[in-house]
């Protein structure tokens, strides 16, 4: 099949949206806000608003592009607020991960392959951080390179500040069950397992917020392992959410920054509740909000 659509004008995609039955009280306006969002980016919201199967893509009678336009404004306030909370706790897994396993095996312990489980993925997992490393033009990192002439590569708390979180998420989830391991799970209140699952997931949504893709109603590809025995308070009322939800990553990003900084997870829980306040509009039960989540004593 050959792609044949045309480009569209702001104007004709406004056109476009009025036919399907979009109101639009505001041409100018719905022009200004295609041109700053895309049209494209917006259709993903669009579908919220439409009959499913429908190939006609009509909009549901009612439907504005006031409301569409607001549930973007909500995802983009969402992406935010979850921006910050991973980037708090990728910092501390960052913390953690450096010095648990440099006290056990040294301070260049990422270059140790039987840390790892999987030697590999170990080569992978050090071919990536010497590509950050060569990208990357730190003071101290200068510092190390004009200084000392072995090892080539710096320590693992130098090394790991240029590492993304995604491979951060690798290097755990690859590294050898041993004191270390458990110490870093302990400090973040759950086993080691559970948190090399939860670290992969946080990463995968955190670049989806950093790309400003759609976050509110999405299934997640990662999926992250619920705790048995959570060390710390947990949800209490109702069933386990899904796993493949917005709900769950909240739960797990308030209970991760419940045990780096009670504070930090304070304003987290505060800023959730007031944002979802602001946007009463927008549908809960998509994200497997449970019905007066704010109750449980674990948002309080």
């Amino acid at each position: 099949m050959i792609y044949s659509k045309p480009a569209l004008s702001f104007a004709q995609q406004v056109a476009l949206l009025q036919r399907r039955g979009l109101v639009i009280a505001d041409v100018t306006e719905a022009e200004r806000a295609l041109a700053r969002l895309s049209y494209y980016r917006l259709a993903a919201y669009f579908l919220s608003f439409q009959t499913p199967g429908d190939s006609t893509h009509s909009f549901r009678p009612g439907t504005t592009f006031e409301t569409v336009v607001r549930l973007y404004e909500f995802d983009e306030a969402l992406r935010a607020l979850v921006f910050r909370a991973t980037g708090t706790i990728e910092v501390a897994l960052r913390a953690q991960l450096a010095y648990q396993n440099a006290v056990v095996w040294g301070p260049h312990w990422y270059e140790d392959v039987r840390t790892a489980i999987n030697p590999r993925r170990f080569q992978g997992n050090l071919d990536a951080l010497d590509k950050d490393l060569a990208r990357a033009h730190e003071l101290f990192l200068d510092h190390y390179r004009t200084t000392y002439t072995f090892p080539q590569r710096p320590p693992c708390w130098m090394a790991f500040e240029v590492a993304s979180f995604g491979l951060l998420s690798k290097l755990l989830h690859n590294l050898r069950s041993s004191p270390a391991s458990k110490a870093i799970g302990g400090y973040f209140g759950v086993d080691e397992i559970v948190l090399k699952s939860w670290a992969q997931m946080l990463s995968y949504v955190r670049n989806v917020c950093a790309h400003h893709s759609r976050l509110w109603n999405r299934t997640l590809t990662i999926k992250p392992i619920l705790p048995r025995r959570p060390r710390n308070q947990w949800l209490v009322a109702g069933p386990p959410p899904q796993d493949d939800r917005l709900y769950i990553v909240l739960v797990i990003a308030a209970y991760l920054l419940d045990t780096i900084d009670p504070r930090a997870a304070n304003t987290f829980k505060q800023e959730l509740k007031a944002l979802v306040h602001a946007y009463p509009t927008v549908p809960e039960s998509v994200m497997d909000f449970p019905a007066n989540w704010q109750q449980d004593p674990f948002w309080q």
